[in-house]
């Protein structure tokens, strides 16, 4: 029995003790946990105090160092009613920028000077784009991948913030030298205020505890500044490497060593310097344009990884850009659509749009480049909002919506332009919309065509095919329409003769085709895309020639016809006339019926004869 209370007392013993450890140890590690909660959130109090202090200071360096009422203009509006006022920690703080702000209202620049920079940064960004894209299109097949070379483009050009420091010679070549150099009396009192921020800076730090090698003072950012002039990459590359003991703890300086980095190749270390920027990033900004760069650049780099880490860095995009950062917007767009996510690509793109920003798609050269890349799996309201800005775009032909269509192979680009192909008329010369039924004066044939059809690099060309053979004739002349200026009248002289023609009762073929001019840097061994349009002659009565000159010109009109144009019946009714019926229409191959009644694109295609493709 002693044996057994011994053993049961001992056993009793253990497990107190245990409880005893465990109890210990739990705390201990509570408190630890406690404790590193603590030092991490101390941390990251000390690290906002840090970047609002450098912002500030870099913000009065870059200003004063440039001398430039933009950049001023930019460093304000980058900062006020820009600031994150939950992730500024110290009052003081606040104070300093509002008086900074205070003394820079004075020399912002006009609404207008404003909205003349935005118009020459968005040809800008168009040049880059037809730069880089003119240089690859060609080797890169844009349907399987459109995306790489735009969105680099993109990236190059960056947002106005970026793109007026690194292009401002051309930026000042349009305006008279001085018109935005900062007055001496504003300048003085930055320098002034630059000493104000020294006692801050050195009260807030021994406040926080931030180590003196953590601030940025004026010789070091001047230095850095113009470190970020430097043209030659490479040496930039090295300057700011020197510099990294220094900046390690400002987020900018990783931003433009890891894009200096990724623009001469070397992606291993512009990787590690945009992840190095956002682990000290602190949000201070509401919109950072550093923090919506360094996602777009990263995220080229990893444009291969898991697509829930692209996604968040194309959410730290679009969270850190406003509407006039449309170069953005559309960049984050692209790179939705590459992953499949086109709901959220079509939002993007609308929301250009619906801010006026059409410059992606407002010349022909934009369309041909980042058309199918926009078009590819885009959801059907936005697709529709995309051909509209483009088909109300005067610059932009016929011809490069259907280039569209050849790349994409989307029949709702055909649908939204059918129309354009019911105002097609080819007649003979006697004919006119004053008076049809003019007995035929000579050989030559008219083709009514709507303006946008003609490009003055594409070739035109009337193809005659009969029993004697086949004829090929250029049009003689050119002219849009005074009283129409919608239409265009091309004129082919001495094609056949039409009283033959009614007199053999003979029927003939006749196709105008559009063929672009070949661009120079088009080195690929394919066919040009052509537009043909083919043509049967019919012999009918002058009663049914005018019945369907008048349908014609109710869809010209819109059946508004103007009283000069109106047809007025004859006796002689009977007689026979030609009327060109429309038969079908090729685009680069593929064949599609078309008749007076317009276009048919929803059936099943036959294989094209030969004939027709010569």
């Amino acid at each position: 029995m002693k044996t057994g209370n011994i053993k049961k007392q001992l056993t009793i013993y253990l497990q107190l003790v245990l409880i005893l450890v465990f109890s210990h140890v739990s705390g201990v590690v509570t408190y630890a946990a406690e404790e590193n909660a603590a030092k991490t959130h101390d941390e990251a109090i000390q690290l906002q105090v840090l970047e609002c202090l450098n912002l500030i200071a870099v913000s009065l360096t870059h200003i004063m160092t440039y001398n430039d009422k933009v950049i001023l203009d930019q460093e304000y509006n980058m900062i006020i009613n820009n600031l994150n006022l939950s992730n500024i920690p110290d009052a003081d703080l606040i104070t300093l920028l509002q008086e900074l702000m205070d003394l820079l209202t004075s020399s912002k620049i006009n609404d207008y000077d404003r909205e003349y920079l935005l118009k020459d940064f968005d040809k800008n960004v168009q040049h880059e784009l037809k730069n880089r894209v003119k240089s690859l299109v060609f080797d890169t097949d844009l349907v399987i991948n459109p995306y790489n070379t735009i969105l680099a483009a993109f990236v190059a050009t960056g947002s106005f913030y970026f793109n007026y420091r690194s292009q401002m010679d051309t930026y000042i070549k349009e305006k008279e030298k001085g018109k935005w150099a900062i007055e001496s009396k504003t300048m003085q009192e930055l320098n002034n205020f630059y000493k104000k921020l020294l006692k801050y800076s050195w009260t807030l730090m021994r406040k926080y505890n931030l180590p003196d090698t953590w601030r940025l003072d004026e010789k070091q950012l001047r230095n850095y500044t113009n470190i970020l002039k430097e043209p030659d990459l490479t040496k930039r590359c090295r300057k700011l490497e020197r510099i990294e003991t220094s900046f390690q703890k400002f987020p900018p300086y990783w931003y433009y060593r890891g894009q200096s980095a990724q623009e001469i190749g070397r992606t291993k270390e512009a990787l590690h310097c945009f992840l190095q920027f956002q682990r000290i990033h602190q949000g201070i900004l509401r919109k950072d344009p550093y923090a919506a760069s360094v996602a777009m650049c990263k995220t080229m780099l990893m444009k291969n990884s898991n697509s829930d880490a692209i996604k968040r860095d194309l959410a730290l995009i679009v969270s850190n850009s406003d509407d006039n950062d449309w170069g953005n917007l559309l960049f984050a767009a692209l790179q939705y659509g590459r992953l499949g996510d086109s709901d959220t690509a079509g939002k993007l793109i609308l929301r250009n749009l619906d801010n006026g920003h059409t410059a992606f798609i407002d010349t022909p050269d934009m369309v041909r480049t980042v058309g199918p890349a926009l078009l590819l799996n885009t959801p059907k309201d936005v697709f529709n909002r995309i051909i509209d800005v483009i088909l109300n775009n005067d610059t932009v032909k016929n011809y490069d919506v259907l280039w569209l269509y050849g790349q994409t192979r989307n029949s709702d680009i055909l649908k939204k332009i059918r129309l354009e192909f019911d105002r097609v008329l080819l007649q003979t010369t006697g004919k006119s919309f004053l008076n049809p039924l003019n007995i035929f004066k000579d050989n030559n044939l008219l083709v009514f065509l709507p303006t946008r059809w003609v490009n003055g690099t594409s070739l035109v060309t009337l193809k005659l095919e009969d029993e004697s053979g086949e004829i090929k004739i250029n049009p003689s002349d050119t002219e849009i329409l005074d009283n129409f200026p919608e239409m265009t009248l091309l004129t082919f002289k001495d094609v056949f003769s039409v009283k033959q023609l009614i007199k053999k009762k003979q029927a003939v073929d006749i196709s105008i085709t559009f063929i672009h001019e070949k661009l120079d840097r088009d080195k690929r061994d394919i066919k040009d895309y052509t537009i043909e349009m083919v043509f049967q002659s019919d012999i009918v009565s002058s009663k049914e020639a005018s019945e369907k000159e008048m349908k014609y010109l109710n869809t010209l009109f819109e059946g508004r016809i103007p009283e000069a144009m109106k047809i007025e019946k004859k006796k002689d009714d009977k007689r026979l006339t030609v009327w060109f019926s429309k038969k079908k229409i090729i685009l680069n191959g593929e064949a599609f019926d078309w008749n007076d009644d317009g276009l048919i694109i929803n059936q099943k295609k036959a294989p094209i004869p030969d004939s027709d493709l010569k």
